[in-house]
Order: structure tokens, then sequence, then C-alpha cells
């Protein structure tokens, strides 16, 4: 199933959160989400940026660690809004 914005998304590891924004760089597709507890509350300490990473019928996440790729990301996400 695609990911889309304004839907929660559950990790392998069951860390939950809302999907943000979006932006393609690169021939990559990536997230803006902010975690949730388990009351659907957001914890706006915690946000991160995820590579999608579709593999068959399987959607994956990566999470962005480069430093240079998340200024980037970070810059182009911050513009959309």
């Amino acid at each position: 199933m695609p990911i889309q914005i304004n839907t929660i998304i559950t990790l392998d590891n069951q860390m939950r959160y809302v999907v943000l924004n979006e932006t393609e760089y690169m021939n990559h597709n990536y997230f803006l989400v902010m975690e949730i507890d388990q009351f659907k509350e957001v914890i706006p300490t915690n946000v991160a940026i995820l590579e999608s990473i579709i593999e068959g019928q399987d959607t994956y996440v990566e999470k962005v660690t480069d430093p240079e790729l998340m200024l980037t990301l970070t810059n182009i996400l911050k513009a959309q809004v």
C-alpha cells in the first residue's frame, strides 16, 4: 500500500508515525513524519525523514541518517509548506 500524507504508519519495531509531508528527490520518495503515542497524540520532539523503498508489492521505509541529505530534504520540505 502506498504511503500517503495524513496517514499513520506502523514500523516493524511498533513505532507509529503520522505522515506530514512528502517529496521526491533524485528519483527517491521521502516522507516527513512525526511519532505518535498509543493515544494518537503527536510527539513533537521525534520528527524524522523516511525514504520509501518499494520491492514488488511491499513498501518499506528507512530512516534518513546522512546529514547532507537530511539538510537538503529539510529545505525542500520547508519550501513546500
